[in-house]
């Protein structure tokens, strides 16, 4: 209890200094900003200078006050010196930071620096030394650039508050340098702009962008400044009207900055607004009336919907007993959860940090939503169009997959042929050995259907041992010569306990552009005819139906 008297008399010195000497609160406000500047320097290393220039602004407010305390008159004074070093000090960490493209809005404020540098010459042509206040605009003049940058979108709009904060360290300086009272204006622009360089830099650290209450204090601390200098006697000020309309000036373009910053957010807002009720209409159409048979399809459409929301997404997967990818992989992951029927894992990969990740929060149970849905409507017109024990194409898949590579052969002037074929003396395998085993010379045919099938081929399981193999782009010839492959790698396969040599017969039709169904469903008929012309024959062949056939059974029908 007896240390109490103590402490109320430290504080009650304290603030007593404080109020005597608010040199001790800016060199306080100069040492917290340096601190933020040397945090951020642990990411990014080129903050280290800006932090050493930080703690020499506010070692030379100590260093200048102890002059004045001391009554220290002489040419160059180690504040000046301080006031270099910290110049220098931000120099490189600005020139590393500085943007490809050169300024151009920014020039606008040259102008005013231009004025400022002549009127103190003209104001002080005695005093020189005054100049060296003058040292406080390079930092800003280097800082310009970065201005544009994220007025352009190219950079954080953090930037904008240390710039700023730069911007008013330079105004202030410049008023001392005219001969200006340190009260008032000057000590009030250093003070917010030490404030707004530390901010600036936390913000930017956190990629935080500027809230509504930070906006606010930008704008009252601006007009603010605006205000004390208006408040001086002007009769006892050098180029008081100058400087005023000069701050007035600066004070507008920063006003329009802000400005911007808040029409380009609105813009953004709109944009995103936008990509978003695309995405849901994405997800929504895709999910009805995607054609695609495999869930890669799925995936591909709605990774495709998720690109113009965040444009560093570089892939998208799914994991359960089976695991899906399309796209790559990346170095940041957001995984969700799906629920399905087995556990499934969800996982968007992405070339750079996420920068929405509230979008991605609010965005999972929807995007699970849909996922579920496309997988599940992908799972069921997988089973109506695919033949359940060989995977291919059934013939109602067939059906469909055949308007679309008419129109494709259309487009492109390609032909088309058609082959029809089964298994020789299949019954007699059933007969033999049991389904289980007919079963497995189905699926053994149907993979190497399947490996001979190209991009735009189709393999379809017509009913029963009959399969059917579409070639895009083949002619007859084309086609003849894959059959006979495929015919002699069946003749390979070996499959216990059948004690023969499988063969095939196949009939071959088309080779040419079909116009319509209809012809596909001619070329069906001639397959079917010519492949039961290689039974007749003795089995194990392949026949083509000769073109003039083709052509006379046309010219019957016109």
């Amino acid at each position: 209890m007896h240390f109490t008297p103590h402490l109320r008399h430290a504080n009650a010195t304290f603030e007593g200094m404080m109020a005597v000497h608010p040199e001790i609160g800016l060199m306080l406000l100069a040492m917290a900003a340096g601190l933020v500047l040397w945090w951020l320097a642990r990411a990014e290393p080129v903050w280290r200078w800006a932090c050493l220039g930080m703690l020499a602004w506010g070692l030379e407010v100590g260093v200048r006050l102890l002059e004045q305390q001391g009554g220290l008159e002489t040419f160059f004074k180690p504040s000046h010196a301080l006031l270099l070093v910290a110049a220098l000090a931000w120099t490189p960490t600005l020139r590393q930071l500085h943007p490809l493209q050169p300024p151009r809005l920014t020039l606008l404020l040259l102008p005013l620096v231009l004025a400022a540098a002549a009127g103190m010459v003209v104001a002080l042509p005695t005093q020189y030394t005054q100049a060296i206040w003058l040292a406080d605009l390079w930092p800003f003049l280097l800082a310009l650039p970065l201005l544009e940058a994220a007025l352009q979108g190219r950079a954080p709009e953090a930037r904008l508050v240390w710039g700023l904060g730069l911007l008013l360290k330079a105004g202030g300086s410049l008023a001392l340098g005219l001969g200006w009272p340190t009260d008032g204006f000057v000590y009030f622009a250093w003070a917010l702009g030490f404030i707004w360089v530390g901010w600036g830099g936390y913000l930017e650290a956190r990629d935080i962008r500027l809230d509504k209450g930070l906006l606010g204090f930008v704008l009252a601390g601006l007009l603010g400044s605006l205000v004390l200098l208006g408040l001086v006697t002007p009769s006892s000020q050098p180029l008081y009207g100058a400087l005023l309309v000069g701050w007035g000036y600066g004070v507008l373009l920063a006003l329009g900055a802000m400005g911007w910053v808040v029409y380009q957010r609105i813009k953004s807002a709109e944009r995103r607004l936008e990509l978003w009720i695309g995405l849901l209409e994405t997800l929504s159409t895709k999910a009805q009336t995607t054609q695609h048979l495999t869930p890669q399809g799925v995936l591909q459409n709605v990774l495709d919907g998720l690109k113009p929301l965040f444009d560093n997404l570089v892939g998208l997967e799914v994991r359960s007993d089976v695991t899906f990818r399309v796209g790559r992989g990346g170095p940041y992951v957001h995984t969700f959860e799906l629920t399905l029927e087995h556990p499934t894992e969800g996982r968007l990969f992405f070339s750079g940090p996420p920068k929405d990740e509230r979008g991605l929060e609010a965005l999972a149970p929807l995007l699970t939503e849909r996922l579920r849905l496309s997988l599940t409507l992908s799972e069921w017109r997988s089973k109506a169009y695919t033949d359940p024990l060989t995977g291919l194409l059934n013939r109602r898949g067939f059906d469909r997959q055949m308007q679309r590579l008419i129109r494709l052969a259309g487009e492109q002037g390609k032909p088309i042929t058609l082959a029809l074929l089964d298994i020789d003396r299949f019954k007699r395998v059933n007969d033999t050995y049991g389904h289980p085993v007919g079963d497995e010379v189905l699926k053994q045919l149907a993979e190497l259907l399947r490996k001979a099938s190209r991009a735009d081929d189709l393999a379809v399981r017509m009913g029963g041992e009959e399969f059917g193999l579409v070639l895009f782009g083949a002619d007859l010839e084309d086609a003849y010569g894959v059959l006979e492959r495929i015919r002699s790698e069946v003749r390979l396969l070996r499959i216990q306990p059948i004690s023969w040599h499988l063969s095939i017969s196949a009939g071959l039709a088309g080779g040419e552009i079909p116009p319509t169904m209809a012809t596909v469903q001619r070329w069906l008929e001639q397959a079917d005819q010519a492949l039961y012309q290689a039974k007749q024959a003795g089995r194990d062949r392949v026949y083509p139906v000769p073109p003039a056939s083709q052509l006379l059974e046309d010219l019957l029908e016109l």
